[in-house]
C-alpha cells in the first residue's frame, strides 16, 4: 500500500538530513514548532498519528480513502518511506510521555510518486490537527518539503490531487511557487460535496529550477 506500483526504491540520498533537521519555526500565534522524523519505534506517537490521520479518513474530504487504515496499512502507507512531525515547544524525545493533542501540530511524508524512470518525482501527503488549523502551520511544513525533498534526492514533486473545493490546500501550494498542471475531472467522491463529484487539481514543483523561473 506504499504506492499503487508497490514498493519502490529511495532515491540515493543527496544530503545528512542530521544537517538539515530539525528545522524551527514560529507559527502566526507566536507558537514555536521544530519539525523532525517520526520515530517508527514511539508506539505511542505512531498510535495518535494513526488515529488522527484515520479520523480524517472518516470525515472524507481530503485524502481519496474511503476505508480506515489498520496498524500496518497506516505504516505502509505514512511511514514506510520519509515521515515528519511538527511539534509544539522543542523535539519530541523518546521514552518521554506528551499530551500529543498538545505536542503534535502536523505531519506529513516524502515518498516516490512513479517507479523506475520516473521515480526521482515526489508525493507528499500532509495533515495539520485540528486546533492548529489557520496558523500558519501547512505553509511552514510546505517550505520544509521544498528543503527536504531535494536533500533527499528527489529532483521533482507532482501532488496527485488536491481537491478543488479545497481552498486553504490551493493557496499554500500556490503561495510556495508550485504550478498548476493538470486537472482530473470529477475525481473524487467526497462527503462536504455529497450532491457532486469534485474535480483534483495536480501541483508540480521542480526543485532544480529557482522558483522565480518557475
Amino acid at each position: 500500500m506504499s504506492s499503487a506500483y508497490g514498493k519502490i526504491p529511495k532515491p540515493t540520498l543527496m544530503t545528512d538530513l542530521n544537517t538539515v533537521l530539525p528545522i524551527s519555526n514560529t507559527l502566526r500565534n507566536g507558537t514555536k514548532t521544530m519539525i523532525q522524523k517520526v520515530d517508527a519505534e514511539n508506539k505511542s506517537l505512531c498510535a495518535y498519528l494513526h488515529a488522527r490521520f484515520n479520523a480524517e479518513l472518516e470525515a472524507g474530504s481530503t485524502y481519496p480513502q474511503e476505508e480506515l487504515l489498520n496498524d500496518q496499512q497506516f505504516r505502509d502507507y505514512f511511514l514506510a518511506y520519509d515521515a515528519f512531525v511538527m511539534a509544539k515547544d522543542g523535539l519530541i524525545e523518546p521514552n518521554t510521555n506528551y499530551d500529543w493533542d498538545d505536542k503534535v501540530v502536523g505531519m506529513f511524508y516524502i515518498k516516490p510518486n512513479y517507479p523506475g524512470r520516473c521515480s526521482h518525482i515526489c508525493n507528499g501527503g500532509f495533515f495539520v490537527m485540528d486546533h492548529y488549523r489557520g496558523l500558519g502551520a501547512g505553509v511552514v511544513m510546505g517550505e520544509a518539503f521544498k528543503v527536504l525533498a531535494p536533500a533527499i534526492g528527489y529532483k521533482a514533486s507532482l501532488f496527485n490531487l488536491v481537491f478543488e473545493n479545497n481552498p486553504a490546500s490551493i493557496a499554500i501550494w500556490e503561495k510556495l511557487g508550485f504550478q498548476m498542471v493538470g486537472r482530473i475531472p470529477k475525481a473524487g467522491r467526497l462527503k462536504n460535496s455529497p450532491d457532486r463529484l469534485v474535480d483534483a487539481l495536480m501541483y508540480y514543483y521542480d526543485f532544480e529550477t529557482p522558483a522565480e523561473k518557475q
